[in-house]
């Protein structure tokens, strides 16, 4: 289903259509608050490789095919790109790191096609399926990880995803280097430089997680049960910054000079989640 609705923000965005912007909104809404694990996974029912009804999210019984999990990806990125909210980065990098990367061994020779969220010890992964769709599809995931972690519009520059990388962007036909130094996700510090041939005028959008937020998913579908007040630092240069935040993103717009440091500290308090109370196979 992913899929298709992946196709469908393609198409409202390519037509504008508000037919199609109100529809796959309104799905992506019913997911989010009633039919995702807090993995990022979706699609519970193993019978139709379907969603289940509102808040039936069983745990051992848990499909959650690898695909899904990649589609999933795939339909939140696009709805970032018509959108331009965090929230979707939010519900990708959770799925990215949960729900899709379950279907994987760590030498990467085995593979997983449902992925519950419980086991009685029996199922485990395997080498290759008789439908072998989701191997592949993570292969191909994973060689396109790099795309998900900037994006680009107008004169902004919007930093998604906190990973150890150089990338070249083109702004306003100049060029902008941009390097990020991290240990994240097992270290919340993260360092970006900005190199350029010369100086330049642009935005630059920094994502604070919704989890920095106290909301592990972007609904009341799952809570803390504590929460916390812990602040992100950030600083350009050394000198602390103010964070505001605008659809989940924290504005830098100045004249950026060629090696000047932004310095991200998210806290990383490992916290309990709990889920909303309609989801039975969760209450106790």
């Amino acid at each position: 289903a992913t899929y298709m609705y992946s196709g469908m923000v393609d198409v409202a965005a390519l037509t504008n259509d508000k037919n199609y912007v109100e529809a796959v909104d309104h799905i992506w809404e019913n997911v989010v608050s009633k039919k995702i694990y807090i993995t990022g996974g979706i699609g519970a029912k193993a019978q139709g490789e379907a969603f289940d009804q509102n808040y039936k999210l069983p745990n051992i019984k848990a499909y959650n095919e690898t695909c899904a999990a990649i589609g999933n990806i795939f339909w939140n990125h696009r709805l970032f790109l018509l959108h331009g909210d965090s929230k979707y980065i939010d519900v990708l990098e959770r799925t990215i790191y949960n729900g899709f990367l379950s279907g994987i061994s760590l030498d990467g020779k085995k593979f997983f096609y449902p992925n519950p969220l419980a086991s009685s010890g029996y199922h485990v992964r395997t080498e290759w399926f008789e439908c072998a769709c989701c191997p592949s599809n993570i292969v191909r995931l994973i060689a396109s990880i790099s795309g998900y972690v900037y994006a680009q519009h107008d004169d902004t520059l919007y930093v998604n995803l906190f990973v150890s990388n150089t990338a070249a962007i083109s702004i306003d036909e100049n060029i902008v280097s941009i390097t990020q130094d991290t240990e994240y996700p097992w270290d919340g510090i993260i360092k970006i430089t900005v190199n350029l041939q010369k100086n330049l005028d642009f935005n630059i959008a920094i994502r604070i997680p919704g989890w920095m937020q106290n909301q592990p998913v972007p609904s009341d579908l799952y809570h803390y049960l504590k929460k916390i007040d812990e602040k992100v630092g950030l600083k350009v240069n050394g000198k602390p910054i103010e964070i505001i935040c605008e659809k989940g993103y924290t504005h830098i717009s100045r004249r950026w000079k060629d090696g000047d440091i932004i310095e991200l500290d998210f806290p990383m308090t490992i916290r309990r989640v709990l889920a909303y109370e309609k989801i039975k196979e969760d209450n106790g």
